[in-house]
């Protein structure tokens, strides 16, 4: 079924048109950072990241995964996740699916497997056509990061890493980004699985990442209870791989909230899915 369900998936334009929407942005952002100055600095996150684009390829797919993972990437795993049960619903074709005699559970995990697979997809896009960008406009050459947050007037917290250490940085950093995701991914899949519609499902993902980005202590102070428990709050936090010593304090505990708020919501769409009557 899963066959089945990924040949289904390609021959739809939504897939192209999310894919390259996210490459042209990777490329207008590459095009963006070249026109700047030679010697102009790019500050990346909030602790922040000093950059210099022009000096390696590697500062372009920093740039771009920081410039996407609030929204962009949430929007494109919400579109895949949310259109996996409920554009099949809307088309009218759900009923017939699971007419075939396919079990309910069976085809739920073909269409989550499917699309967990294309919502990883559209994250690996965005730092590997910057990097492909990067190397042909800046080439394979170690990559200066200024520590914004342990800098001085007087000191400048300059680190370089080779080209091979920077490659497994950003491995690691577009890793955890994905897993990031996936608490996205599990709620608009939930909402896919309950509704029929799927710009709900679509928008309900997108929503999560904003509520979560709203109740935030840095923006609200009122809710330093909740700041612990938003899903996406910390998925900046691999911006501290590019630190000097690494400062990894929260990636743990960001990554197990990724994995309670998953089986939560996969589980609940699991309930509700085996349950659903798919005629109404």
């Amino acid at each position: 079924m899963i066959r089945v369900e990924l040949a289904k998936q390609l021959t739809r334009p939504r897939t192209y048109l999310t894919f390259l929407a996210l490459t042209a942005f990777a490329l207008a952002l590459a095009v963006a950072l070249s026109a700047t100055g030679p010697g102009r600095v790019e500050r990346v996150g909030d602790i922040p990241l000093l950059l210099v684009p022009r000096t390696s390829m590697f500062t372009l797919p920093l740039v771009a995964l920081s410039s996407t993972m609030k929204f962009f990437l949430p929007l494109a795993v919400s579109v895949f996740a949310g259109e996996a049960l409920a554009g099949e619903a809307a088309w009218g074709s759900l009923r017939y699916a699971l007419a075939r005699g396919a079990s309910r559970s069976r085809f739920l995990g073909s269409k989550a497997a499917v699309a967990a697979l294309f919502s990883i997809a559209a994250v690996v896009l965005v730092p590997v056509t910057a990097a492909a960008a990067g190397l042909v406009a800046y080439g394979w050459h170690a990559l200066p990061v200024a520590d914004g947050s342990a800098s001085t007037p007087l000191r400048l917290a300059l680190v370089s890493f080779d080209p091979g250490q920077a490659l497994g940085r950003l491995g690691l950093a577009t890793a955890y980004v994905a897993a990031g995701m996936s608490s996205i991914f599990a709620f608009a899949f939930f909402l896919s699985a309950v509704s029929s519609r799927p710009l709900v499902a679509v928008a309900g993902g997108v929503g999560l990442t904003i509520l979560s980005r709203v109740l935030n202590v840095d923006y609200l102070p009122g809710v330093a209870v909740l700041n612990g428990y938003m899903p996406n709050n910390d998925v900046d936090l691999w911006q501290h791989l590019f630190q000097q010593p690494v400062e990894s304090a929260g990636m743990l505990h960001f990554l197990v909230l990724q994995a309670v708020y998953s089986a939560t919501f996969l589980a609940l769409a699991w309930w509700w899915f085996l349950r659903k009557d798919v005629l109404e």
